[in-house]
């Protein structure tokens, strides 16, 4: 019986169609929660988690061209499909940092990949509210260094698709390589749905 998974390479190839000449290429930040104990978080609990406890908004529902920010400090829209949660910014970049990325891992795992249009990027990954990885999805060579790379197979196994140098995307690589961990797929049709997000009007704290 073959196996008729996509592997990693397939995953790349349909990120990397998804993005050209697509306004995802732009920026975005895009962080996949997966809890251990198979339960999926509540709106409650994100709100807290990524807000750290400082004032937020949870708001019901939005599409992604609506106009959910408010000017917001910070704006996600969020997605659940079982027990992954999947939150989205477009034009920031709070959840891939601590302390927000290490907070959603408490009791889970969470990965993250941000850019900008300037290329600053970060791939990142938490577990059991500890960041135990974060790298810049331009320069894999660089990755040897960190210790924690063994605890993310996944990206070892992709960075020959990071080289963008040999003609790769790194873009398409990071969400790939999410999309393999996780089995969380970003695509356009994700935002036709409408969505409740969070927002708040103060940066999030510890």
């Amino acid at each position: 019986m073959s196996d008729e998974r996509p592997t990693g390479a397939d995953m790349y190839r349909y990120h990397r169609r998804l993005l050209k000449d697509n306004w995802l290429e732009t920026a975005i930040c895009w962080t996949v929660v997966v809890p251990d104990n198979g339960e999926p978080l509540t709106l409650a609990e994100i709100g807290e988690r990524v807000s750290g406890g400082a004032n937020h908004e949870i708001h019901e529902k939005a599409r992604f061209e609506d106009d959910y920010s408010d000017e917001a400090a910070w704006a996600m829209l969020v997605g659940q499909s079982g027990p992954v949660t999947v939150l989205f910014e477009y034009n920031g970049c709070h959840g891939v940092y601590p302390p927000t990325l290490p907070r959603l891992s408490v009791g889970a795992r969470a990965y993250s990949v941000y850019w900008n249009v300037n290329a600053n990027n970060r791939v990142a990954f938490a577990a059991d509210g500890e960041l135990l990885l974060m790298v810049d999805a331009m320069y894999p060579e660089e990755w040897a260094q960190e210790p924690n790379l063994a605890r993310w197979p996944e990206l070892a196994a992709m960075a020959p698709h990071f080289k963008w140098r040999n003609g790769k995307s790194w873009r398409a690589a990071a969400l790939a390589t999410i999309e393999l961990t996780t089995g969380a797929r970003l695509s356009l049709d994700w935002f036709d749905q409408e969505r409740p997000y969070l927002t708040s009007q103060y940066p999030a704290s510890d």
